[in-house]
Order: C-alpha cells, then sequence, then structure tokens
C-alpha cells in the first residue's frame, strides 16, 4: 500500500463499506460509505478539482471546532497507473456544506470562481442523492437484540429485597430494549421518508447540472490560444474573449460545452492561421513599399 499519507494521518486506517466516483461537470468526486453508515467525500478529489491545496484545507478544517472532528482517514483502492490503495483524509458529508461555504470567492483564481460557485451551490445536492438512493447496507448488529427481552414476573408481596432487585433489574433491561426498538424504527421511518423525498429531486438535480462546460485543461488551453491570437493580430485579449463568445453564442467563454471543445480550437486555429498570414502580407506589402519609395528617391537624385 502507498504511504501517500496527509498531513496527521493515522497509523490505523477505516476501511470503508463502499467507495463510488461520481461526476460533477466532467470531474471526478470520490465518495465511500463510512463502517458506521455516514457517507464521507474524499477531501483530495474535492481540492484537486478547485486548485486548492489540500494541506491548507486541512489545516483550515482542524482549526474549524464546528467540523474538525468530521475528518475520517479511509482506505481508497485506486489503479496500479495511479498508485493502487492510499490513505486519504475524508470528509463527512454533513460538514461539507460548511467547508465549502468557508472558502472566499475572492481569494481563489478567477478562472477558478465560476467552479466554486457552482461547487458551493450544486454539489451538496449531488452527494445527498447519492447518499440516499444507497440500497444495500450491512444491517448493524447492535442496535437491538435479535430478540425481544421478556418481561419479567412480578414477585409477590413480601419477597426478599434480593428477588425484588433483580426484578427491576430485569425491568430496567425491558425498558432500554423498547426504548432501542422506538429508535429504530424512527430512524428507518426517517431514512424512507429521505431516500423518497431525494429520489424525486434526482431529476431537478439532473437537469440542474446541465451539460458538462469546459474542463480545467481547456480553459487554460484557452487562455494560450488567447494570448497566442493577440500576439499574431495585434487584438487585445478582451477583444478576441469577445469574439469567442459571439462566435459560440456564450455569455462567458466558462460556458462553452465540452463537447464543443474541437469546434473551439478549430477557430483558434483558423484565426491564429489568419493573422500570421495578414501579418506576413503586411510585412511583404511594407517591404515593397520601401523598395518602391527608394526607387523612386533614385530616379529623382539621377
Amino acid at each position: 500500500m502507498s504511504n501517500n499519507h496527509d498531513e496527521g494521518t493515522p497509523q490505523e486506517l477505516v476501511a470503508p463499506l463502499e467507495q463510488q466516483t461520481l461526476q460533477f461537470y466532467g470531474k471526478s468526486i470520490v465518495v465511500v460509505r463510512l463502517p458506521d453508515g455516514r457517507p464521507a467525500v474524499v477531501l483530495n478529489f474535492l481540492c484537486i478539482n478547485l486548485e486548492l491545496e489540500p494541506y491548507a484545507q486541512m489545516r483550515r478544517i482542524r482549526r474549524t471546532e464546528a467540523i474538525a472532528d468530521d475528518v475520517v482517514y479511509v482506505r481508497v483502492e485506486r489503479s496500479p497507473e495511479e498508485g493502487g490503495s492510499q490513505a486519504m483524509a475524508a470528509l463527512v458529508l454533513r460538514a461539507v456544506p460548511f467547508w465549502l461555504a468557508g472558502i472566499d470567492v475572492k481569494r481563489v483564481k478567477e478562472e477558478i470562481r465560476p467552479d466554486l460557485i457552482r461547487y458551493q451551490r450544486e454539489v451538496v445536492d449531488v452527494l445527498y442523492a447519492w447518499a440516499q438512493t444507497q440500497k444495500t447496507l450491512p444491517a448493524p448488529t447492535n442496535l437491538v437484540p435479535s430478540e425481544p427481552v421478556t418481561q419479567p414476573t412480578r414477585p409477590e408481596q413480601g419477597a426478599p429485597l434480593e428477588v425484588w432487585r433483580e426484578y427491576h433489574l430485569q425491568m430496567a433491561e425491558v425498558i432500554r430494549w423498547q426504548l432501542d426498538i422506538e429508535q429504530w424504527r424512527g430512524s428507518v421511518e426517517s431514512r424512507l421518508e429521505g431516500v423518497e423525498a431525494m429520489t424525486g429531486l434526482i431529476p431537478e438535480i439532473l437537469d440542474r447540472l446541465g451539460p458538462a462546460t469546459l474542463i480545467p485543461e481547456h480553459q487554460r488551453k484557452v487562455q494560450v490560444y488567447v494570448k497566442q491570437l493577440s500576439q499574431a493580430s495585434g487584438k487585445h485579449s478582451a477583444t478576441i474573449y469577445d469574439d469567442l463568445k459571439t462566435a459560440f453564442e456564450k455569455p462567458r467563454y466558462q460556458d462553452l460545452l465540452e463537447d464543443e471543445w474541437p469546434q473551439v480550437e478549430n477557430w483558434f486555429k483558423v484565426q491564429i492561421e489568419r493573422a500570421k498570414k495578414r501579418g506576413k502580407q503586411q510585412s511583404q506589402q511594407s517591404l515593397f513599399d520601401q523598395t518602391e519609395e527608394g526607387q523612386n528617391h533614385d530616379t529623382v537624385d539621377g
């Protein structure tokens, strides 16, 4: 197993009951089910998606009393190419909204701000939808006794104190069992209601997500292409961004769809090639004009 432990990783790791990879706007999020049934999200993937420093976020979580105890170190299974099994910090799902809300949008890179806002507004719905729709969970063995506790027979009047003491101890066990049963029933009903509610929200969540926009790698390539086109054409970067948005009918370049990337890349290549060709023609024309002017000057002097 890899020794890629996060800061403060304990020697003993939790083996999750299940692990799954979700897709959110074209980026992977790894979620796990802890042995006690709680859903959690592997923090490293969230940080990578939002270009945040994982260690810095761990320190921020540790300093935040409200969620400091909601970090659990789990064994995450990955492919051999990705390093195999690794120990990673996971944040219990209930703490994720609090953590995301604490990230100041103004302090992250400008190109990351739309992604961060999407996470703050939408990712929790997706995560809770996953958490509520899991159907195969091992039944807890220590919730209530498998057999009901038999109520003891009340002693006769005048029975010894030792008999009465034993009777009351047995009655305490009966009452404890009944309370556990009531708590279990309430938990099951709440879970069923939650599953029904979240299942009804799934279509709305999927509609809200919509088609995937450009992945960060392609957004960075857009910025590189804009710089190249600016150098080739002499246009200001803002003008090129406006031309791009007009060509693809988008209010912002970050709203370009990942499915449109081949067309976007081709648009830049055509624009850059045209700008270079115009620049070459202008240079040739300038050289021709200078030569013509020199010849005319020589004629006059002669």
